[in-house]
């Protein structure tokens, strides 16, 4: 049943950004041909700028959205049946390779996708700005946001390995305390 629901909430969300779309064009269309752009220039290129931003931004989040539940499908682990199963059990689940959280890993996932987000709608909103704050000014945000998201998004990478390598080292530390506990006893059993 949760499946259909994603199923429908995608086809929901693709049909109102494709319906944003469409209004967008519209309305582009009728300020291009009826507005008066000789005394209105300015003010009529903001509109423009702003519906078109605006329709963006919402076009990323989908798409930025979309995005982050595809990755978060990876949760799901699958391996490859056996040559002597049947093929209804082609797919199993199975644990993870390898030992991290998963709150840990949905949340370094989520604070990039955010960091992204940041990024391109700051960009749109000066872009839609730009006429206002001029062409310099616009240059300059746009290469301090996005080389400051690159800085964040390498820092965001680096702890994300770094938590990860210190749950597994816990994760393998916990795995060989009973190997040394079980060793121990049986030591002191067999000295005595």
């Amino acid at each position: 049943m949760s499946e259909q629901h994603t199923i429908n909430a995608r086809w929901i969300s693709s049909i109102v950004v494709l319906a944003l779309l469409v209004v967008v064009s519209i309305a582009s269309a009728f300020i291009y041909w009826t507005g008066n752009w000789e005394e209105h220039r300015w003010g009529l290129t903001l509109t423009l700028r702003i519906l078109w931003g605006v329709w963006s931004v919402i076009a990323l989040v989908t798409i930025f959205t979309r995005v982050t539940i595809f990755g978060w499908s990876f949760r799901r682990y699958v391996r490859w049946a056996e040559n002597n199963m049947p093929s209804w059990t082609r797919f199993r689940p199975t644990k993870a390779p390898w030992s991290k959280s998963g709150v840990v890993s949905f949340s370094f996932t989520l604070t990039m996708v955010l960091l992204f987000c940041a990024a391109a709608i700051s960009t749109a909103v000066m872009w839609i700005l730009t006429d206002v704050t001029g062409e310099w000014v616009f240059w300059l945000v746009f290469k301090i946001v996005w080389s400051s998201w690159w800085v964040l998004t390498i820092g965001v990478v680096l702890a994300r390995v770094a938590v990860f390598g210190v749950q597994r080292q816990r994760e393998l530390r916990r795995q060989q305390q009973p190997e040394h506990s079980l060793a121990g006893s049986q030591h002191a059993e067999s000295d005595s």
